[in-house]
């Protein structure tokens, strides 16, 4: 009995010494966090620097044309490769173990990395993602054949097309609420997903110009320029055709402004448009000067649109004016105060249409970017590696944690009957057509939990 005790003490012992040295020497973390990491950007992906990859270790399968290359005599090989993403108090780290990639040859290769900290809803829109770059959206088409980013291009068609979800950016934007009462932050209204942009109307007495009652004025002061690529901005301002406000939004009454007088459970609401002319309500005159009335039922959501005159924008520094204006006189008998509820809002613009465009978005020295061929953990065989970082002083501070990233590339390896490949989206983003332009399209990544 003893002797059998003892015995399987022994082999209890070995196990855990085993379990213990393995782990030691592969580097795991069994009982902690995930922790930062600060890899070495050498284009080797070293297991035990990225084993601890302080967020994600992924695989994803690539079918790949397995064409011989003549200049190497190799085929690339369909398979799983990786992408592991980390960081520490500085940067952002990514490595890609490209086990598919076994040519080694570098002609005509390039690589590219997407990256944002934060995104509104944008669904097929290039010039909303564009009006992000530099708030938040950085990306890098690399050449490896000349080991340096691609020079700037942009090529623009000849017709004209709707960009939609072009958004509020509190960098380049002014929003200011001059009456009512919220608590909410632009963020509400970035996105159709039940988080309000609520709006309370105040009880305002009578002044110069206007009556008593319950308002709600919130003001925009907006940056169209800053919608459009930084580069040839001016190129696309001269070249819109239409500017549209598109709202999605609710409210506890009803909007009927055409007959709104004296009916408690109707308030009045137009968005007040002041062109390229900074709005003073101390004067009811000229604020009031050109409305847009909206109506909507109560209770219900409903998708709005307002046309704006584009031809009014400021010529000198390109801003843009309006207001959002609710108003309900008093009711001596029944209740007229109301709230807003604002889910979405956004612009659309019409300009010449943005083809394709390369470019390096992140400033000098706030990326790293290195490759190799040659072995790895995941795979034996020789293949591509790359090794990425970029300075976290390229994103705004943003309470919510998340990283949203795309990377994809061409040369001798690509996805099969296709001449690029890329992670995610697979065949539905193909960067030879410039930056996604889909937010489905990206990888979101939680980097909460460090």
């Amino acid at each position: 009995m003893k002797k059998g005790l003892a015995f399987s003490l022994i082999i209890l012992v070995g196990v855990v010494a085993f379990v213990v040295g393995f782990s030691w020497g592969k580097d795991f973390w069994l009982f902690r966090k995930p922790t930062t990491i600060t890899p070495t950007i050498d284009g080797v992906i070293n297991e035990k620097e990225w084993r601890r990859a302080s967020h994600y270790n992924i695989p994803f399968y690539l079918d790949v044309n397995n064409t011989v290359d003549p200049v190497v005599s190799k085929k690339n090989v369909d398979g799983w490769n990786y992408i592991s993403v980390g960081e520490d108090s500085n940067y952002y780290y990514v490595a890609l173990d490209l086990c598919s990639d076994r040519t080694n040859n570098p002609d005509g290769e390039w690589i590219s990395f997407f990256l944002a900290n934060r995104f509104p809803e944008i669904y097929y829109s290039a010039l909303a993602f564009e009006s992000m770059v530099d708030h938040g959206y950085e990306y890098i088409f690399y050449n490896v054949s000349s080991d340096k980013p691609f020079d700037y291009e942009l090529n623009t068609g000849f017709f004209t097309t709707n960009y939609y979800d072009i958004p509020i950016i509190p960098e380049v934007d002014q929003m200011d609420l001059i009456f009512g009462e919220s608590s909410s932050t632009y963020l509400d209204f970035w996105s159709e997903d039940n988080t309000f942009f609520e709006i309370t109307a105040q009880n305002i007495s009578a002044r110069p110009g206007w009556p008593a009652g319950y308002f709600v004025d919130l003001e925009f002061a907006v940056n169209i320029s800053s919608k459009f690529p930084d580069v040839n901005a001016s190129d696309f301002m001269s070249a819109m055709t239409d500017l549209k406000l598109d709202l999605t939004m609710s409210a506890n009454l009803t909007s009927y402004p055409s007959n709104q007088l004296q009916c408690a459970e109707k308030f009045y609401f137009a968005v007040l448009e002041h062109g390229g002319t900074p709005p003073n309500i101390s004067d009811s005159t000229s604020y009031f000067n050109d409305p847009n009335t909206l109506e909507f039922h109560a209770n219900t959501s409903q998708d709005l649109t307002v046309d704006f005159d584009h031809t009014t924008i400021n010529t000198t520094n390109e801003m843009f004016y309006f207001t959002l204006h609710g108003y309900n006189e008093l009711n001596a008998t029944y209740p007229t105060a109301y709230k807003l509820n604002i889910d979405k809002l956004a612009f659309r613009i019409r300009t010449m249409r943005l083809y394709t465009i390369f470019r390096n978005t992140i400033s000098n020295g706030n990326y790293d970017l290195a490759y190799s061929f040659g072995p790895s953990a995941n795979c034996p065989e020789p293949h591509r590696m790359f090794e990425f970082r970029i300075s976290k002083s390229e994103f705004p501070t943003f309470p919510e944690d998340y990283l949203y990233i795309i990377v994809a590339g061409y040369g001798t390896m690509s996805l099969a009957n296709t001449n690029y490949w890329s992670y995610p989206g697979g065949i539905y983003f193909n960067p030879i057509l410039g930056p996604p332009n889909d937010l489905p399209l990206f990888l979101k990544l939680d980097m909460s939990h460090t």
